[in-house]
């Protein structure tokens, strides 16, 4: 036994090939010997307090006593990737004034700024979190979270005399102040208030400018006559042109390499507020549509609906957290170098916070809810568009036709021509004229392109160019009638982002998971057990999903998740599969450009496939709704815009399907996808898989529907028009606008005539979102509740079924 502490301790044998029983006799035998050196190695994975050096961790480059801090939150795994996204930041100590005139790196100032440090170092430390390795995404959150603590003292330098009493006047008082502001206006805003700092500051600067050097930048810039959608005003300007005019002269509509940037550059904005009062950082201004001098260039057909609560209150988890980040300042306590902070007083709560009268918190998971009609209409089209375009055997066997063995075979070909640049088009300008879609007046200069313009279309099948294909390539950005253009599958590039935004859908909603862990899910190997569905074997078998759950596992730079399965439906789990089948030919012909994913982006002027990140797995959702046109909604400008769906608006339509049930005949479908014996299984299943958060919210969008919506189940009972008077009262001011309520839903959505058709507008669905917050808050202190009530029917047939009604119980509104 000696011997395997001694392997274990020099690596030649791991604690995973451990079993219970060897690791049982590991932990006896050490104590035995008095050698821990093995268990020290065991606790240091999880806990890492044998490596911790408070002054040195894991993640800052720069040494504890250096003026800048470099600092790189990029974990080992992250390192391993060819392509990922670095933390990098810089925080220059010495660019901080404090209310004396004097740099915090004045030697006067020493340990206040040892302070600070300290306090930031100690986000991670295993020492200050319960002997837990703290993972590195909730490192760098609360990284930022702190160093935004700090900002809020050095912005306050002033009102706390923070050069003559250090951290003295830091108090209950200041920190109470604080959370209120955050929980009002949001983490950011509450903090650094950009909008109210900015307004002075324009509204100041602007008088600087005459009125006819105003006229002159309108005439130059007629964007800024344009009107804007509320939403998109955060600031009450005297003079808009004017104030625009002189951030001009400020170089703010111009990159740092003095390129033109018409939508402003937030940098510029950044330094013109704070300049010189709080540790610099990358945070990133929010945006101010009213300050741009151009429109920004969609990707999209139209500009997306918010899909999340757009109300700036924070939850109560947020102000938790904030709570607890303030008190990792505690670590100064007892250090000779460092001041000494006040300490929190108990009664500073996220309750307590939230109990302020200014203060109303948000409720945690308030997206806005897809209702099951739309999100199951938005499955049969994916489900339609993958059945259209992928064979229906085996893509490793098949012979047949199918988008994938279309766009293998152009990328290859594309893959294998040079992109050197030549002199001669001429050969390009001929093969332009025996092909009318070819654009005519950008001839290629690389042989690749010249291939694409000309050749590739006569490498497509029959089948493809009976669908409409006319080119090979995606189409530019800037071209007209695009999205009309795709939608008439004239692109074979574009028909695969949407291939792959359909099979994140299907997937998504069916697996109900994060989409970070959808993100990494591998480019093949993902299907437990690992067959191919399309054969006798496969047919029979019960699939499930294998992927990382994220907030789970060891924490650290050498971090990583638990990994987990989930079932599966066959039918989702053919369409991974093939996905599988296809990412493995294509790094077989090395046409990839690093690891790839399941889910991955094509891009044309490479030839290359790489995995997927944040922004364009979000890309892919948006080719889908844009091809399957999903619902528009109208602004009070008259702007129309899409309702793009999210990750986490699909994770919740389970439970929400639930309680639709009843004017939706798609039950039975979710059941047998789920594999459920009975509607009473599935609503277990749903309420064990789903937080209570979400359950209420749930719940919450149910009665909201049935106040609006004449179709709903509940819209005409006693409860819901009790409700609806209340409502009223709360949201409209006027228990007699209660009828108001019961029509507000779009009419669309009731009628059977499907020619009646509304685009609903933006009020409409604000008033919807503010009757479903007083709905939560009803169902949050129990003032009332929505429950099924099972009960088993005979059929006509003599079979037996269990079903429900949907029960509304009011106990005490007032």
């Amino acid at each position: 036994m000696l011997r395997l502490i001694e392997k274990i301790f020099d690596e030649r044998l791991s604690f995973e090939s451990l079993g219970s029983q060897e690791l049982e006799q590991l932990i006896q035998e050490s104590i035995a010997s008095n050698d821990y050196r093995a268990l020290q190695k065991l606790t240091n994975i999880y806990t890492g307090v044998y490596e911790y050096n408070d002054r040195k961790p894991w993640w800052l480059l720069s040494d504890f006593d250096d003026d800048v801090w470099l600092i790189d939150f990029t974990s080992d795994e992250q390192k391993t990737r060819k392509k990922f996204d670095t933390k990098t930041k810089e925080l220059n100590w010495s660019a901080v004034y404090l209310d004396d005139g004097e740099r915090l790196t004045a030697i006067k100032h020493k340990k206040l700024l040892n302070s600070f440090k300290y306090w930031i170092v100690a986000i991670d430390n295993p020492l200050e979190n319960g002997g837990k390795l703290i993972a590195v995404r909730t490192a760098y959150g609360r990284f930022n979270t702190v160093i935004h603590l700090v900002n809020a003292i050095l912005l306050h330098s002033k009102s706390l005399k923070l050069a003559k009493f250090q951290l003295v006047n830091v108090n209950d008082d200041f920190w109470l102040n604080i959370l209120i502001q955050i929980a009002i206006q949001g983490s950011f805003s509450g903090i650094y208030r950009p909008d109210i700092n900015l307004e002075k500051l324009l509204n100041k600067e602007s008088l600087n400018i005459t009125s006819e050097q105003a006229e002159q930048f309108k005439k130059k810039y007629p964007y800024l006559s344009k009107s804007l959608a509320s939403d998109e005003i955060k600031l009450s300007l005297n003079d808009k042109a004017k104030a625009c005019a002189w951030l001009y002269e400020q170089g703010y509509y111009r990159l740092e390499g003095g390129s033109p940037r018409l939508q402003g550059n937030s940098s510029i904005l950044a330094s013109l507020l704070f300049n010189g009062t709080i540790l610099s950082t990358d945070f990133v201004l929010p945006a101010y549509p009213e300050l741009s001098l151009k429109g920004h260039l969609l990707t999209t057909e139209y500009a997306a609906i918010a899909n999340k609560n757009t109300s700036s209150e924070l939850t109560q988890k947020v102000i938790s957290d904030y709570i607890n980040a303030i008190r990792f300042i505690y670590t100064n306590f007892e250090r000779n170098n460092a001041c000494s902070p006040n300490i929190l007083g108990q009664h500073i709560t996220a309750v307590s916070v939230s109990q302020n009268e200014l203060v109303k918190l948000k409720k945690a998971g308030r997206t806005r809810t897809l209702s099951p009609e739309f999100v199951f209409n938005l499955i049969r089209q994916c489900y339609e568009f993958t059945k259209e375009h992928l064979p229906k055997d085996d893509v490793t066997n098949s012979n047949e036709t199918s988008l994938l063995s279309e766009i293998l075979q152009s990328v290859t070909k594309g893959a294998s021509k040079s992109v050197a640049k030549r002199k001669n088009r001429s050969k390009s300008a001929k093969k332009v004229k025996e092909f009318t879609e070819v654009l005519r007046d950008n001839l290629p200069t690389t042989e690749r392109k010249d291939w694409f313009h000309t050749e590739a279309m006569n490498f497509l099948s029959s089948d493809y160019l009976a669908k409409g294909i006319k080119q090979i390539h995606v189409f530019d950005i800037n071209i007209l009638d695009r999205h009309k253009r795709i939608r008439a599958n004239e692109s074979l590039f574009d028909l695969f982002d949407i291939l792959q935004g359909s099979i994140q859908i299907l997937v998504g909603v069916i697996m109900a998971r994060r989409q970070d862990e959808l993100i990494k899910l591998k480019a093949h190997g993902n299907l437990s057990p690992n067959i191919n569905p399309f054969t006798d074997k496969g047919s029979t078998s019960n699939y499930s999903l294998k992927f990382n759950i994220k907030k789970t596992g060891i924490g650290g730079n050498k971090g990583r998740n638990e990994t987990a399965k989930r079932p599966i439906p066959r039918s989702i789990a053919k369409l991974i599969w093939q996905l599988e089948q296809f990412n493995i030919e294509v790094i077989r012909r090395k046409l990839n450009n690093g690891p790839l994913s399941l889910f991955n982006c094509l891009t044309s002027r490479t030839c290359r496939f790489s995995s997927l990140n944040y922004r364009s797995f979000n890309n892919h959702l948006n080719a889908a709704c844009d091809y399957f046109e999903t619902p528009l909604v109208q602004y009070d400008t008259g702007e129309y815009r899409r309702n793009y769906v999210r990750q986490h608006q699909l994770r919740r339509f389970f439970a929400m399907v639930f309680f639709w049930s009843k004017r939706f005949k798609g039950m039975e479908s979710l059941r047998w996808m789920l594999a459920h014996s009975d509607i009473e299984h599935l609503y277990h299943y749903i309420s064990e898989s789903e937080s209570g958060v979400v359950l209420t919210g749930v719940k919450a969008t149910t009665i909201t529907r049935s106040i609006i919506d004449p179709s709903s189940e509940l819209h005409n009972t006693i409860e819901i028009e009790e409700l609806r008077k209340v409502i009223a009262r709360r949201v409209l001011g006027n228990e007699a606008k209660a009828v108001e309520l019961s029509t507000l839903s779009d009419a669309s959505e009731y009628y059977k005539d499907e020619s009646y058709k509304t685009i609903p507008h933006i009020s409409q669905i604000q008033k919807e979102q503010a009757i479903e917050n007083e709905i939560i808050d009803m169902l949050e202190v129990g003032s009332i509740t929505l429950e099924p009530e099972f009960f088993t029917i005979t059929e006509a047939n003599g079979d037996e079924v269990r079903t429900f009604n949907l029960i509304l119980k009011i106990k005490d509104l007032d």
